[in-house]
């Protein structure tokens, strides 16, 4: 599995600078391939191990997707049902908050993607403002019948 690594800090100054808007159109490019690999898979339903940082609480659940509704969430460390939730996303939820950072100002977005199906292995946002960063880290990802 090749991992594709996006990164991008935007700061309003930067905008007019060509080499900012060349690195700017192939990293929206790769995000834009890699949701399309993903909307063309073959099956609907999924599970996966998410890391996720979220406004300072950080949680290690294994989530199973029928379709697009999160059917089952566990965590990792228990194996029960967590105790809060603090909100877990679907593949399509992760691609979703990435393509709504992509462009922020005083936004960094950083991604990787798994080659083979096309979902984010990693996202990551951080805002100078008062937005807490987030960090979603997906890995054991298994198609289901």
């Amino acid at each position: 599995m090749r991992s594709l690594c996006v990164g991008l800090a935007v700061a309003g100054a930067l905008l007019a600078c060509s080499s900012v808007n060349d690195v700017a159109a192939g990293a929206k490019a790769s995000l834009d391939r890699h949701q399309a690999q993903w909307g063309q898979r073959t099956f609907t339903s999924y599970s996966f191990d998410l890391s996720q940082l979220k406004s300072g609480s950080t949680s290690n659940v294994h989530i199973i997707v029928n379709g697009t509704t999160i059917v089952n969430v566990t965590d990792k460390n228990t194996g029960m049902p967590p105790t809060v939730d603090v909100g877990y996303p679907t593949i399509d939820d992760l691609f979703a908050r990435a393509q709504a950072a992509f462009g922020q100002k005083s936004t960094t977005l950083q991604m990787e993607f798994n080659e083979q199906y096309g979902y984010p292995t990693l996202l990551a946002t951080n805002t100078t403002t008062s937005t807490p960063p987030y960090t979603a880290t997906v890995s054991s990802f298994a198609p289901t019948p």
